[in-house]
């Protein structure tokens, strides 16, 4: 409980979650006929990393704490890898973490069960857009995976001081 009482903070970078989702919209609405293809895959993968930096960055500052400390944070988000937080992320979706894990979150809320499968969801998206040309993409389609991000990004401000919340960290 004390740790969460120092985490509860703004994110002092957290426009830069804010900034990748702004960009998505504006590479999905920018043809406004007929979107290119490339337009709504970097739309997508846009939506992805905006919500895959603020975990990375509210994981990172959970843990390492202090102004001074900026570059070892640095470091550990980077160490951050995409298909073990997917995984992480489907236990809590559907209630059951790891037991090591389980044990220290507790109940795991709907809130959050709405975010990791959001974070699953646009993974999945992403690595469509990024790698399987053989899928095209809507514009209605990359507009509702931006709008799933937003939610999010929402949801996680009122979640993020959360047992189950920092256990997921």
């Amino acid at each position: 409980a004390r740790a969460g009482a120092r985490f509860d903070r703004r994110l002092t970078s957290v426009s830069f979650p804010k900034d990748l989702l702004r960009q998505a919209t504006m590479l999905a609405r920018h043809e406004p006929r007929r979107p290119k293809q490339s337009s709504l895959r970097r739309a997508v993968s846009a939506t992805y990393y905006a919500v895959f930096h603020l975990l990375t960055e509210e994981a990172a500052a959970f843990f390492i704490k202090g102004q001074h400390a900026k570059p070892l944070r640095q470091a550990l988000r980077r160490a951050f890898v995409h298909s073990t937080m997917k995984t992480v992320a489907k236990g809590f979706a559907s209630g059951q973490p790891a037991r090591v894990i389980m044990d220290a979150a507790g109940p795991i809320s709907q809130d959050l069960r709405g975010i990791a499968d959001g974070f699953v969801q646009l993974q999945e998206a992403r690595h469509r857009a990024d790698y399987d040309l053989s899928q095209s993409f809507t514009k209605q389609e990359a507009l509702d995976l931006i709008e799933l991000g937003e939610r999010v990004l929402s949801s996680w401000n009122s979640v993020r001081t959360q047992r189950d919340a920092q256990a997921m960290l």
